[in-house]
């Protein structure tokens, strides 16, 4: 049991600092030039199988969520799943969805894109600023598509 609970351990944190390293150039843009820096209420990813058969279910982060946007790039920091998606904004789509709500109606900002060299859907929720999220993430670039 504890050979298990060791190696869980070692695979988070290796897979931190994978992507750490792999989202380090990208790292240095943003923070060089940062437009917003916020906090976010719900981060979800869109599963692609696996584990307990994730394929198509959100799967919500927990612990704190930090979005951070640059000039042409974005970040997306779960300091507590160990977790860091980078994406640059030509390369990414946005786009408003109800779609990882299960109880409650509330409005997401979808972001599909390729982070750290895997196509990855997140959706991102805030009570309020939203609308200020959209616009700093539009203006890196992301496309604006419709659902």
């Amino acid at each position: 049991m504890s050979f298990v609970v060791i190696s869980g351990l070692m695979y988070l944190f290796m897979r931190r600092n994978r992507d750490r390293s792999t989202n380090a150039p990208l790292r240095d843009e943003i923070q060089a030039r940062v437009c917003l820096s916020t906090s976010l209420d719900h981060v979800s990813i869109l599963g692609t199988g696996g584990f307990e058969g994730t394929r198509g279910q959100w799967i919500r982060f927990k612990g704190p969520k930090r979005l951070v946007v640059g000039a042409e790039a974005f970040m997306i920091s779960l300091p507590g799943a160990f977790r860091e998606f980078a994406f640059t904004g030509r390369e990414s789509t946005i786009a408003l969805s109800q779609a990882p709500s299960r109880l409650a109606k509330r409005d997401w900002i979808v972001i599909t894109g390729d982070a750290g060299g895997r196509q990855v859907q997140l959706a991102i929720t805030k009570k309020s600023g939203l609308i200020e999220i959209w616009q700093a993430l539009a203006g890196t670039g992301a496309a604006q598509e419709t659902r």
